[in-house]
């Protein structure tokens, strides 16, 4: 099973070190690190049904509004 807050200790430990580091090469591979751990993280899967939702919430269905009851 994954353990995201594994990731995302380990996330938190390599962004502690780029804020202790020294030069800006180290930190900038330390946020690389803690960016990858986070990246791990996946999202939950999207489905058709979802996209279309969101869809038809951002451009609306285009049909007139019916006062008569169904």
């Amino acid at each position: 099973m994954i353990d995201h807050d594994e990731f995302r200790r380990q996330a938190a430990e390599a962004q502690r070190e780029a804020d202790k580091a020294i030069s800006d090469v180290d930190k900038a591979a330390w946020l690389k690190v803690a960016q990858g751990w986070l990246e791990l993280i996946r999202r939950p899967k999207q489905f058709a049904s979802d996209k279309f939702d969101n869809q038809e919430r951002i451009e609306g269905t285009h049909q007139k509004r019916s006062d008569a009851e169904h």
